[in-house]
């Protein structure tokens, strides 16, 4: 039976959730996990106190209630699956080496931070800094996948090094930022600032948006890449338009405080 953890009682503080993910618990049966405890500032709470445990641990998790205050759940998932019924809180994924994560709910800043590999889907929004790099460090997602069907915050992507980062909605201000390569998507369009300090990375924005004085036009096409890109992310649950599929892009490159290597594909509506 895939365990399955049920939030009962709303916890007194932020609670550290990182405990929560398929290869902490596997082979653990329920009484083992309730009696496990979870950290809420200088308190020790028994996970059992908190959460309805019902199941064994294996390679599938299932988490459901209102879950924003518990952070770190999925942090540094390798293996398994996990499916999330409600909004979480922050480093949803963060650090993921592994496996595959489903979100139905709303999740807090950090989501996927610094993540290796791995799967990621949040089917609502994201805060700040989706897919970033912490304070400190250089580089964030260095591969992997992120798909959420709502908005982001701030800086998402910031410090890309690879992997994809495509957002349903729109992304504000500074989406890429100082991105080393990789792809950040946002079919809604990206706030000012975006692609500040990129290398190699692409940006894309499915709505108008005015470039960095750092970004030259080069050239309006349709990129064959990008459209089999976005056919993939519309079978993911995407609202990606038939005229993003077939319409023209407007491709910049910069940023040329950098390598002026990178590019942001803007889709030109007029055409």
């Amino acid at each position: 039976m895939t365990l399955s953890l049920v939030l009962r009682t709303p916890p007194p503080g932020r609670v550290d959730g990182s405990v929560l993910t398929p290869e902490r618990l596997r082979g653990r049966g329920a009484r083992e996990i309730s009696a496990m405890t979870l950290n809420c500032g200088r308190l020790r709470l028994p996970l059992g106190e908190l959460f309805d445990v019902a199941g064994t641990g294996d390679d599938h998790l299932f988490v459901a209630g209102d879950l924003r205050s518990i952070d770190r759940i999925g942090q540094g998932m390798a293996t398994g699956q996990m499916v999330v019924d409600g909004s979480c809180g922050h480093h949803l994924g963060a650090g993921m080496s592994g496996g595959e994560i489903l979100v139905d709910g709303d999740v807090g800043a950090w989501a996927g931070a610094e993540m290796r590999r791995g799967h990621l889907t949040i089917r609502g929004n994201a805060g700040d800094r989706l897919g970033g790099a912490y304070p400190g460090t250089r580089a964030g997602m260095s591969g992997g996948e992120i798909v959420i069907t709502g908005d982001a915050g701030q800086e998402a992507g910031a410090g890309l090094r690879r992997g994809l980062v495509a957002i349903g909605g729109r992304a504000d201000a500074g989406a890429g930022l100082r991105m080393l390569a990789g792809t950040v998507i946002a079919l809604g369009g990206v706030g000012a600032e975006a692609g500040m300090g990129n290398k190699r990375g692409s940006i894309v924005s499915g709505a108008p948006m005015r470039p960095l004085p750092g970004y030259t036009f080069a050239v309006r096409y349709a990129p064959p890449a990008l459209r089999l890109a976005l056919q993939q992310l519309k079978r993911r649950y995407l609202p990606v338009d038939d005229a993003l599929l077939t319409g023209l892009w407007a491709r910049w490159s910069g940023d040329r405080t950098e390598l002026a290597r990178g590019e942001i594909l803007i889709f030109d509506e007029g055409e």
